[in-house]
């Protein structure tokens, strides 16, 4: 019986993702409202979820997207993808009372679907170990990275080279991939980079994994602007190549950061010694500048959502300069800046955690030209869902409780 649901279940989690797709190259805001919620209202006509025992329902992400209240998750849709484009253009005060709401509906409906509050359930439909999370946290408390780097100015160095203008970047890319022996299946991977909405840079939408996947971009000029190609270019190499043979994959990666730690892995690469020597004659090594850079600040992210959601009627301010104490960022960085907190919860955790992973894994395994492909095939994709997370993550240094 859980076959056959989980079955059902990724055929319309796969039009879920065709509507995301379609979302993304139009910037549609209600046509994909309206798609998403009759999608998943069919869903629930289709599986009797009750059927299924709550330790079920909890060891398939697949699952968890259609457990709750579907009427507050459609406003919760609704709210993220209309305030997502304009949050930067409304007042403190709007913006706020846009929040405030919006975290009151995540929390409601996160009650509908048994959990303590919203960042509990996304913790769990994301893969996110709470107590890793925390020691983390703890452990860039003790210490911490100066914000005084010099990378911007670094970089701005090559923010004209030909390669790197938005006409190459396609180009190049794959003389970087051949380069380091990073397989793509080129014929499961479509890359849109033309005509796209403004309001993000890039994304990775897998339609059916490991067969089809989409990468868009707005291509900004610059290494910067590259290395975001890279990442989403990472996703889909992540897609590409995971093994799918097990019913608990149902569609969804195994961990999203085990995914954004593949995804980071390609974006820094271009901050190496061997890519900047190799394409840019260059004798810089930027890597641990750029695998530092921001820590603070992301760690500052993930203390103030988890802490916001741990409340019932937080003062976001106050959170938020309690936060910057606790690693050092300046209070004159809004709480209001990153769209995460608005567009998805708990993907700051996921950035913590998967950056740690990333350091160490440049740290360990190095680069040369066949072994980071190597391990990234054998020890990430080849286990697909029966990887062990806690033993990749002893692996690359970091300790468990």
């Amino acid at each position: 019986m859980l076959r056959f649901m989980l079955e059902i279940l990724k055929t319309y989690y796969t039009e879920e993702q065709k509507a995301e797709l379609e979302y993304l190259c139009s910037g549609d805001t209600d046509l994909y409202c309206r798609k998403k919620n009759q999608i998943r209202q069919d869903a629930r006509k289709a599986i009797d979820l009750s059927q299924i025992s709550p330790v079920k329902k909890s060891q398939y992400n697949l699952i968890l997207n259609y457990i709750g209240n579907q009427s507050l998750l459609h406003e919760i849709d609704c709210i993220e993808k209309e305030f997502l484009p304009v949050r930067k253009k409304v007042s403190k005060k709007e913006y706020q009372d846009q929040f405030q709401k919006l975290f009151r509906l995540r929390n409601q409906f996160a009650k509908s679907a048994g959990f303590a509050n919203y960042l509990e359930y996304q913790y769990m439909l994301l893969g996110i170990d709470a107590e890793i999370l925390e020691q983390i946290l703890e452990t860039n408390r003790k210490h911490q990275y100066s914000e005084k780097s010099l990378l911007r100015e670094k970089i701005q160095q090559w923010k004209h080279t030909p390669c790197f203008k938005p006409e190459n970047q396609i180009e190049l890319l794959k003389k970087v991939l051949d380069h380091f022996h990073l397989q793509i299946k080129w014929e499961e991977v479509q890359i849109h980079n033309e005509n796209l909405p403004q309001f993000y840079i890039g994304n990775c939408i897998s339609i059916n994994v490991p067969d089809e996947s989409h990468v868009l971009i707005n291509q900004v000029s610059g290494l910067s602007g590259f290395s975001i190609l890279m990442h989403e270019i990472g996703h889909a190499y992540y897609y590409n190549n995971i093994r799918q043979d097990s019913l608990q994959w149902a569609n969804r990666p195994y961990n999203a950061v085990i995914e954004e730690f593949v995804a980071l892995a390609f974006e820094n690469l271009v901050y190496s010694p061997q890519f900047l020597s190799t394409f840019l004659d260059s004798d810089e090594d930027l890597l641990l500048d750029k695998l530092n850079y921001q820590t603070n600040y992301l760690c500052c992210c993930a203390l103030f959502e988890k802490n916001i959601y741990g409340k019932d009627t937080p003062d976001f301010d106050q959170e938020w300069e309690t936060a910057c104490d606790s690693f050092s960022v300046s209070r004159d960085k809004a709480w209001r800046s990153p769209h995460f907190f608005v567009s998805y919860p708990g993907f700051f955790a996921v950035d913590v955690i998967a950056g740690c992973l990333v350091k160490m894994f440049y740290k360990q395994i190095g680069i040369n030209d066949t072994v980071m492909n190597n391990y990234l095939q054998k020890q990430i994709c080849a286990p697909g869902f029966q990887l062990d997370f806690y033993r990749v993550i002893s692996q690359l240094g970091i300790g468990l409780r």
